[in-house]
């Protein structure tokens, strides 16, 4: 048995805290592509919470948790984002071992950039391209396994596949007179490829087509709320997740 070291994860624990990418990601699993067009000059910091639609699933352990960071300048936005699901999270903090990492002890990083093309200001209709990528980092990468026989290692990655994401699209929202309410829906193609594949499995790039719908409430310019439904295919799969979220900061939407 080998054990997830503390200091790890506490590593972990100040990356989701701090809300930096360490590596490119768009999308967390779990968790809707939340991407108003309606992009301006500022910064946000934000946190969501996630869960899919699936009947099958109960809240709680399937919950995906997210924090992250929303910079932009003009009509160019990039945010940032850190997040698990309640289960990894529970399964981090206590110190997992072998018989403990399971599909979901992982956590992921993910950063989004946007291009406003058109809108914002006095122009309800807003159009804007985006494009990203995200990308998991599972719990054996912090435990030391290269000591085990290579079959459990493959075991391992088997049973914790670590994705890497690439969304690409385009988002188009309306402001409309009701509070300062924005709408908005984002078509998109996601390139999902397993990476650090087990020896002799096929790990081929898939691509499948996704969208998502959202809305985002300002609140006296500083505190901000929103939601998000997102559906499509993963994998060959339909899939569909909902989330909701705020966010404080300057600026940032328009």
């Amino acid at each position: 048995m080998f054990r997830l070291d503390r200091v790890a994860a506490a590593f972990v624990l100040g990356v989701l805290m701090a809300g930096s990418a360490a590596a490119a990601r768009a999308q967390i699993v779990g968790m809707p592509l939340f991407t108003n067009p309606r992009v301006g000059t500022g910064i946000r910091i934000h946190a969501d919470i996630g869960q899919p639609t699936d009947k099958g699933t109960s809240i709680g352990d399937a919950t995906v948790v997210q924090g992250g960071l929303t910079l932009a300048l003009g009509p160019v936005g990039i945010g940032a984002n850190v997040g698990m699901t309640n289960n990894a999270f529970k399964t981090v903090t206590s110190g997992a071992n072998s018989a403990d990492l399971g599909t979901e002890t992982k956590v992921t990083a993910s950063a989004l950039l946007q291009l406003r093309l058109m809108g914002g200001g006095l122009n309800p209709l807003s159009l804007s391209i985006f494009g990203g990528g995200s990308y998991d980092v599972s719990a054996y990468n912090f435990a030391n396994i290269s000591s085990l026989p290579q079959a459990i290692q493959d075991s391992i990655k088997s049973a914790n596949p670590k994705l890497l994401l690439l969304p690409v699209g385009a988002a188009i929202g309306v402001k409309l007179p009701i509070l300062g309410l924005s709408v908005w829906g984002a078509p998109r193609m996601n390139f999902t490829k397993v990476v650090d594949c087990p020896a002799g499995a096929s790990c081929k790039t898939q691509s499948d087509f996704r969208w998502a719908v959202g809305a985002d409430l300002p609140i006296l310019g500083i505190l901000s709320i929103r939601g998000a439904y997102d559906s499509g295919k993963i994998a060959g799969q339909t899939v569909s997740y909902w989330g909701v979220g705020a966010s404080i900061g300057l600026g940032g939407m328009r």
